[in-house]
């Protein structure tokens, strides 16, 4: 377990960890523009197929899947191929140049994943918590604390 870092010493951490905060903050900003972006032309081939719940959810609800994000309770099968193919060929007409079968807003998404995960890690030696030690909205709360002190830090220093 890390020791308690002193004021100052936090105040010193925060300011060298404001690029890493920066970068969540440039990360998330690239994965919501994203998300909305590829949803815009992926929910209306999703909406198109009328996916129903498959049998591991099958009496616990009814009806259509409501989104793309839902499509884990849909029985796997090769309608399932159709759309992921059918998705494949909207992301290159749409620009995307990454490999095939991935998802430009999943990628984005992986992107901020990876920044937060840096982040949370450069914290480690100061705290002693890491990224494997935090989840859920303790999760969020700790990147919250951590890049509201990085940018107070590095605004109080060019002050």
């Amino acid at each position: 377990m890390a020791k308690t870092p002193t004021l100052s010493e936090f105040k010193v951490f925060s300011k060298d960890i404001a690029p890493a905060a920066r970068a969540v903050l440039m990360a998330r900003v690239y994965a919501d523009m994203e998300r909305e972006r590829v949803n815009a032309y992926i929910l209306p081939i999703f909406k198109s197929y009328g996916f129903t719940y498959g049998a591991i959810a099958r009496g616990q609800r009814e009806g259509l899947i409501p989104t793309p994000h839902d499509l884990y309770l849909a029985d796997d099968g090769p309608i399932m191929q159709d759309y992921y193919a059918e998705c494949d060929a909207a992301h290159r007409a749409h620009g995307f140049k990454g490999s095939q079968g991935h998802c430009p807003a999943l990628v984005a998404e992986n992107l901020l994943m990876i920044t937060e995960r840096a982040l949370i890690d450069l914290a480690e030696s100061l705290f002693g918590i890491g990224s494997n030690d935090v989840f859920g909205d303790d999760r969020k709360k700790y990147l919250e604390l951590l890049i509201g002190a990085a940018l107070k830090a590095e605004q109080e220093s060019a002050a």
